[in-house]
């Protein structure tokens, strides 16, 4: 039986428009596996070829720049209060294959979860398989009740017989990992420290205090030799 031209003409165009949807379905599952592909498959097989560590920080130096301790009469006792501004010199380690890049950022101080004072890190760049990059950040604080501080601390020490927990450092800092002069997208590291006192350190501490209240608005001289009395541990998290 033949085909009329009308019907063969429909029959063509149906197999033409099945074979088009079939074809564009075939192109749209390979670009669909290639963005799969590179999204998924190849940054894993980077992750673990490389085998990614946490980089560490720790703080090595804390240097007095300028301080201010003014008496505060408060409901019939006098509070020490400090305004200062340290240097303090960081120890950065990267155990990794690739660079990271950091932005400036700021870390906050706390003591009971109380905002004390302020770090400010500046923008660096650690190589691969970095050990020692010493980096200069400052540490900024305003009108701290050191009395209160002292009071806390001395709290700790009834369940501490070596050290105790001075202040906390909270803040996350922007991460861009490169490899082969390619930058990765970035990322964000939340960063986290405790800082440890040694108790004989809290003693000369308190003599200070009496003798800067004694003393009122009178100039004395810190301690300024602190290496061995600070200890400190830090660690950080990794966050998109």
């Amino acid at each position: 039986m033949d085909i009329s031209p009308f019907n063969r003409s429909r029959f063509q165009e149906y197999y033409c428009q099945s074979f088009s949807f079939r074809k564009c379905c075939f192109f749209l599952f390979i670009f669909f596996f290639l963005i799969a592909l590179v999204v998924v498959v190849i940054p894993s097989i980077i992750v673990l070829s490389l085998k990614p560590q946490k980089p560490v920080f720790s703080f090595q130096t804390l240097k007095v720049q300028t301080y201010k301790l003014d008496v505060l009469n408060n409901s019939g006792s006098d509070d020490l209060l400090l305004s200062s501004v340290i240097s303090l010199t960081l120890i950065a380690q990267n155990p990794n294959k690739v660079g990271i890049r950091y932005r400036s950022t700021r870390f906050h101080v706390f003591n009971e979860g109380v905002v004390i004072g302020m770090i400010q890190v500046p923008a660096f760049y650690q190589p691969p398989r970095s050990n020692n990059l010493t980096l200069e950040t400052r540490v900024i604080f305003y009108c701290v009740n050191v009395t209160q501080i002292l009071s806390n601390i001395s709290l700790q020490q009834k369940s501490s017989t070596k050290s105790v927990t001075l202040a906390s450092i909270f803040g996350d800092v922007s991460a861009q990992v490169k490899l082969l002069n390619v930058n990765f997208p970035k990322v964000k590291l939340a960063v986290e420290c405790a800082i440890n006192i040694d108790q004989n350190y809290i003693k000369l501490s308190n003599q200070v205090i009496y003798s800067v209240k004694a003393a009122k608005y009178s100039t004395i001289s810190l301690p300024m030799n602190i290496k061995g009395t600070f200890s400190n541990k830090c660690s950080a998290s990794i966050y998109i």
